[in-house]
């Protein structure tokens, strides 16, 4: 063996000190930290179908709006992505288009590997996030 490949015996193991410390489980631990698609300027928000706000003053609580109704005030609570675009884009690109990381930061996802472990819809998730941070003025770029 070389000498640069010989462990002293003295040599402690390598402890991971943070172990356990890092491990995020509060209320938002189910919800996508980050997303990077293959395609530039490409974000989850631009293939909106239609947007889910509160209406308490409605029969049904909600109301739907397209993206240009949207006003600073609605509060999103759901979104229907159009699955016509979203299938073209898994044809050109492969499920790899678009990859989320979980809070805890754990290794990227898929959408559908995303929908697997959490049950949720994780394209959705990143496009409400991003569209009330863009309704709020939260430093996202506005080309809506």
């Amino acid at each position: 063996m070389p000498d640069d490949e010989v462990k002293e015996e003295t040599e402690p193991e390598e402890e991971d000190w943070l172990s356990g410390i890092c491990n995020y489980d509060g209320p938002e631990a189910d919800l996508p930290a980050g997303g990077h698609s293959k395609i530039p300027g490409w974000e989850p928000e631009k293939v909106a179908k239609v947007w889910v706000v509160m209406d308490a003053e409605s029969e049904e609580g909600i109301r739907e709006k397209k993206t240009a109704e949207l006003q600073r005030d609605d509060i999103i609570i759901g979104v229907r992505l159009n699955p016509k675009t979203l299938s073209y884009i898994y044809k050109q690109y492969g499920p790899k288009f678009y990859l989320l990381r979980d809070a805890n930061g754990e290794a990227w996802m898929t959408p559908d590997q995303w929908q697997a472990k959490f049950k949720t819809n994780g394209l959705g998730l990143v496009a409400m996030r991003n569209m009330r941070r863009k309704l709020s003025g939260g430093g996202i770029r506005t080309g809506f």
